[in-house]
């Protein structure tokens, strides 16, 4: 079972190893409607859109279960973050997309920790052509994974115009299961701490010699003074 699931896996995540590999910058202040679609691969699929980039859906999706929330935002998500659970037997491929990136002056970051009782892997790209769900640029990675995983991934992506955001995730169940994850897509900010100077060096133009011998010569005095007692 356990070769079949990495062969339908490598189907999509091996081809990436070639690509490249997601870190910081400034996110754009306007962007367009984050979508989410998601699909079992026998035409059964879910969309779900909302301007304000959250997302809320409990219900099935052909012979799966699904529960998903959004993550808790901030100011340097760029993908709108998932809490994602699925209970059921089969393969689903998840896409959650965004358009209209602006220039970043860093690179772009993502996250992905959970657990499951099949395989699963993800995938994130950037599309110049600003398209939805495009996938031109693989900016990150990882997987398969089994049982627990956390992976993490970093690239940096500049292009002439606005661009769109993909983050794809598959998971695979040949039998019966459940996984659960959470992801980020960001562009973190970056705290630099202040340089403190170096304290200069002031050169004493030669006087800590002639100091250094009035101060032998005040002793030496000192010690006559006192045989002389």
């Amino acid at each position: 079972m356990e070769k079949l699931q990495f062969k339908i896996l490598s189907k999509w995540v091996l081809p990436l190893v070639a690509a490249g590999v997601l870190g910081l910058g400034s996110a754009p202040s306007v962007h367009g409607v984050p979508t989410l679609s998601i699909s079992d691969g026998l035409g059964h699929t879910l969309n779900l859109s909302n301007s304000s980039g959250g997302f809320t859906y409990t219900g099935t999706l052909g012979s799966f279960s699904l529960n998903i929330t959004s993550g808790v935002g901030n100011s340097d998500a760029l993908l709108t973050g998932l809490n994602f659970s699925v209970t059921g037997t089969g393969t689903l491929t998840i896409l959650l997309s965004n358009t209209s990136f602006g220039t970043l002056p860093g690179s772009i970051s993502s996250q992905i920790s959970g657990q499951t009782s099949g395989i699963s892997a993800f995938a994130t790209y950037a599309d110049a052509s600003d398209r939805l769900f495009g996938n031109s640029t693989l900016l990150s990675k990882g997987g398969p994974f089994r049982s627990a995983f956390s992976g993490t991934g970093s690239a940096i992506f500049s292009a002439s115009g606005p661009f769109s955001l993909t983050e794809k995730i598959v998971i695979v169940q040949s039998v019966f299961g459940t996984t659960s994850f959470s992801t980020s897509v960001k562009d973190p900010v970056v705290l630099t701490v202040p340089t403190v100077p170096a304290v200069p060096t002031v050169p004493d133009a030669g006087a800590t010699a002639p100091l250094l011998g009035l101060a032998l010569l005040g002793i030496g005095l000192a010690r006559r003074k006192l045989i002389a007692l």
